[in-house]
């Protein structure tokens, strides 16, 4: 937990993203209660079971540090700060795959990566006005393409999130997008924020969600006192959550969370059948034997 504020710190600085893989197991009250005490700000990936393998014997938190070349720079608990400042001075300007521009372009190449994307396209589009020769006109036409692919996939990624009801990860988008203000791609995102923000359908579909990681993270705290060796206990532990997630979607049906139910209703579905196509109890009684003779 001591890390936890550090990590607030680091996730503020340019070029760098943090994110927990959460693989304890507590209710979701306790995890909020410690991401309220510690003001943390990063995300934690938690929404669904996911199967996290590491060896946590040297302690937790366990960090991986993943350089800008896409390679793991770092694994361990301790140490991680210096591994971060070496990994960090590899990205002079983060977000644009560039470590060294035209000196044309380097107000532009700064301003993209200090994140004031409408700065660095006009810059990048005045150079590319007045370019003195084709490498600096094609690395102002990299800038530009690079800002506008960026604002076009948060845009899709947004449309498509709400069509799925998905509203936390559309509401990141849009928040995400207007960072782009004073560029036209991005000038529908404050409107369309607000307007997430402000339904109360959006509201209810996030708030079912969170009622079904509720489910989820209880059934995993109730796991861990299941015998994992005993068929009939893990059986009905099974039976149980088949009976939840059924319930869930039951009660609300036409939302996303209900779909999401769904979808593990079906693996219980499967996964129940299975088991109790393998229990003796749902063996036929063996045929009688024949006596001798007859």
């Amino acid at each position: 937990m001591r890390q936890l504020p550090h990590m607030n710190e680091l996730n503020e600085k340019p070029g760098l993203h943090v994110y927990t893989l959460y693989a304890q197991v507590h209710p979701l009250p306790e995890i909020d209660e410690i991401i309220n005490k510690h003001e943390i700000k990063y995300p934690i990936a938690m929404d669904g079971f996911s199967e996290v393998g590491f060896d946590t014997s040297g302690g937790l938190p366990q960090m991986w540090i993943v350089g800008a070349d896409g390679k793991v720079a770092f694994i361990g608990v301790s140490g991680y700060s210096e591994a971060l400042d070496k990994a960090l001075e590899q990205v002079k300007y983060p977000g644009l795959g560039k470590t060294a521009v035209a000196k044309e372009l380097t107000e532009a190449a700064r301003a993209f990566g200090d994140g004031e994307f409408a700065k660095a396209y006009k810059l990048a589009e005045a150079v590319y006005d007045n370019a003195p020769n084709d490498e600096v006109e094609a690395e102002a036409e990299y800038i530009m393409e690079r800002i506008d692919d960026r604002m076009g996939a948060l845009g899709v990624r947004a449309e498509t999130a709400e069509v799925e009801k998905n509203y936390n990860l559309a509401i990141a988008c849009w928040k995400e997008l207007a960072r782009y203000k004073g560029l036209g791609d991005a000038e529908e995102a404050p409107e369309r924020l607000k307007a997430l923000t402000d339904s109360k359908e959006v509201q209810n579909e996030i708030a079912r969600r969170r009622e079904l990681l509720k489910i989820m993270c209880d059934l995993d705290v109730q796991f861990q006192d299941v015998n994992e060796e005993d068929p009939a206990a893990m059986l009905k532990f099974r039976k149980g959550c088949l009976k939840l997630y059924r319930t869930f979607a039951r009660d609300n049906a036409g939302t996303n969370a209900a779909d999401e139910a769904e979808a593990l209703v079906e693996i219980f579905e499967r996964i129940v059948g299975e088991e109790e196509a393998k229990s003796p109890d749902s063996m036929p009684d063996p045929a009688p034997k024949k006596e001798p003779g007859k």
